[in-house]
Parts: C-alpha cells; structure tokens; sequence
C-alpha cells in the first residue's frame, strides 16, 4: 500500500475498528487514506491514526442548498427571532416557546413535509455528494467498502471506474487480488 490513495467507505460504522485501523496501516505505509462516514457522532469513541482525513458525509449533505434553505428558514431564523423576543419581557414566554416551536412545528415539517418532497426531487444524495466532493478530488487506487451499509454507494462509484483502479471488503483481499467487483 505504499504511496497508494486509499478512500474507505464506512457509511454504517459497524467495523468502525477494523476501518480505522486499516486505515492507520495505509498511512504508516505512506499511503493517504480518506475514511468516508455518515456521521461522526457514531465513530466518537474511534481514536484515527494521524494523517488518515476523515470526511463526514452528513456534513456535506447539509451544504446541498435544498438542505441549507430549509434549515435557516424553519430553524434558525425562528430561534432568533425568539432570541431578539426574549431580551424583552416576553423573556419567559421565549424560552418556553423555542423547544416547543422546534418540537411541534420545525422537526414536523422536516419529517413530513421537506425529506418526501426532498427525496423524491432529488433522490439519494450521497452518491453525488461523494463523487463531487471526495472522489472527484483525486484519483484513488483503491475504494474499501467498510459495511453493508456502503455497497449501494459503492456499486455505483464502481460504474465509474476510471476514478478508481480497484475495489475490495478491506486492505487483506485488495493485495490478495480478488478486489475486482464484477
């Protein structure tokens, strides 16, 4: 793996151990290593060797403009207003109506309302987020899908292979050479 760019996709983090620790040996190799997660939150007690990038796909995902509209217009301009309201003497009533707002009406719209009409327009994004932002970036010799939950997005980075060489379940069958997807 020495001097190889290695991506790893972990959208699932169930082998968070076995991820990260592949990922160390690229890098101690001289290899670079980008681990690809869906969020963060579930690889907090994953300690990363230094150097391998870590890349939080729900993070890019909130940067997709439909995602950024919805959340300043039902989140956080709303909680500022209630902000500018409390310094008042409607100061109780604010910090009562907040969590409230964002339990009735806010997370409601989210979960009935934006995600259908957002996913029926635009789909999964994750593949699009992945090959804009992470694929795209550079060439990688070897994509490793982490768990389950990475195949769908990885059968379809696998359509284009000219962005990378080879695809394995991890570092042991990659070198072994039975990495090729069909």
């Amino acid at each position: 793996m020495a001097e190889s760019q290695v991506i790893f996709l972990a959208l699932g983090g169930n082998r968070a151990r076995v991820v990260a620790e592949e990922s160390g040996r690229v890098v101690a190799s001289g290899g670079s290593a980008t681990v690809v997660v869906d969020e963060l939150a579930a690889w907090r007690a994953q300690r990363f060797a230094p150097g391998v990038r870590v890349v939080e796909l729900a993070r890019l995902r909130r940067r997709h403009l439909p995602v950024a509209a919805e959340q300043l217009l039902v989140h956080r301009a709303p909680r500022a207003a209630l902000r500018a309201i409390g310094r008042g003497p409607l100061a109780k009533w604010s910090r009562r109506a907040g969590p409230a707002y964002e339990r009735r009406v806010a997370d409601r719209f989210h979960r009935r309302v934006f995600l259908p009409v957002y996913q029926r327009l635009w789909g999964d994004v994750s593949y699009r987020l992945m090959r804009r932002f992470v694929v795209r970036a550079s060439g990688y010799d070897l994509l490793v899908v982490g768990d389950p939950a990475s195949i769908p997005v990885a059968a379809r980075l696998a359509e284009e292979r000219h962005r990378i060489k080879n695809i394995a379940y991890g570092l042991d069958s990659a070198q072994g050479g039975a990495a090729q997807p069909a």
